[in-house]
């Protein structure tokens, strides 16, 4: 709200009904770097006016005071906040392009080492629908009953959103008795979703390591089997995996698997012990690349933060 920006084009544009320009003769960027700062911030929230949405007056804008340094000196503020911006632009892109690199690291070894064992043929090709003992869709679940009572429950957004190749306990939780003809999945279930706004992520596994059954949601399967669940859905996050998923889904408004498509997805399928090497690796791997993944989101709200600490001392001080 009443935030400020310097306008340093050649040619005139035009304003917006809700935005004060300010003619002076004082140095542009200074005033846009004051008008930002939290004590000037503080001085503009008291007279923020309430309506539809919050607002300021133009007399009221008229009476915020801030520190006015001679020209000079508002010039050489300007040019080391202006280095300190870039430095932090440079530092975010920098963070944000090691994350990119590290998610595509993390995607070429996880087809890699599958590759890999199937290179040195230790596997077999196996259909969904050999290795599953059960399949079938998950029920229910709408948004408007989730919160309504303590039974953990899963919807298929979820695992798009929320959930990554397994996971224990349930962010969502609902009272079983408004859904009707419950579906249930347990511990080492794999859950495949059957349903997505977008082609390519359709069928995105994971699956459930928790203790306790749990509801499954609408526009999901459940597969019961007797392999590695942690591999099973690894390997169906492969770029091979992906593929196949696609080519047997049907396109519309909503991208759709049904249950014969995924019962023709093949995997690869070693010995169960080369499966819980395999998701052992992967499992290391993935924790290294979300503890990068939680790391720098951090190192850039530091970043943000250090700058607006800069910027604050430069131009307001040790005043409070």
């Amino acid at each position: 709200m009443a935030t400020a920006a310097a306008y340093l084009g050649k040619n005139p544009c035009l304003l917006g009904i809700h935005v004060f320009c300010i003619k002076h003769c004082q140095n542009t960027k200074y005033l846009a770097y004051c008008l930002t700062t939290r004590q000037i911030l503080f001085q503009k929230q008291k007279y923020y006016k309430k309506g539809i949405a919050l607002h300021i007056r133009k007399n009221d804008l008229q009476k915020i005071k801030i520190p006015l340094p001679p020209l000079e000196i508002q010039e050489q503020i300007v040019e080391v906040l202006d280095a300190f911006r870039e430095l932090v632009r440079k530092l975010i892109n920098g963070l944000k392009a090691e994350l990119k690199l590290r998610k595509k690291q993390y995607e070429y070894y996880l087809n890699s080492i599958i590759s890999n064992v199937i290179e040195k043929r230790w596997v077999e090709w196996k259909t969904l629908g050999e290795i599953a003992t059960d399949i079938y869709r998950g029920n229910g679940v709408d948004n408007s009953q989730v919160g309504t009572g303590n039974y953990p429950c899963i919807q298929y957004t979820e695992i798009y959103t929320y959930y990554k190749t397994w996971f224990k306990e349930c962010v969502s939780h609902v009272d079983e008795k408004l859904i009707k003809n419950l579906k249930y999945c347990s511990y080492g279930d794999l859950l495949i979703t059957a349903a997505s706004n977008m082609s390519e992520n359709i069928g995105k596994a994971c699956t459930y390591l928790g203790n306790e059954k749990i509801i499954a949601g609408a526009a999901m399967f459940v597969l019961k089997h007797e392999q590695n669940p942690k591999y099973l859905a690894y390997a169906l996050s492969t770029n091979n995996a992906k593929q196949q998923k696609q080519k047997h889904a049907k396109k519309g408004t909503l991208t759709n698997l049904a249950t014969n498509g995924l019962k023709r997805i093949k995997i690869p399928l070693p010995p169960l012990e080369i499966q819980e090497q395999i998701a052992n690796a992967l499992d290391h791997l993935r924790e290294l690349c979300e503890d990068l993944e939680k790391g720098i989101p951090k190192e850039i709200e530091l970043a943000n933060k250090r700058y607006e600490y800069y910027k604050e001392l430069l131009i307001i001080g040790n005043k409070k």
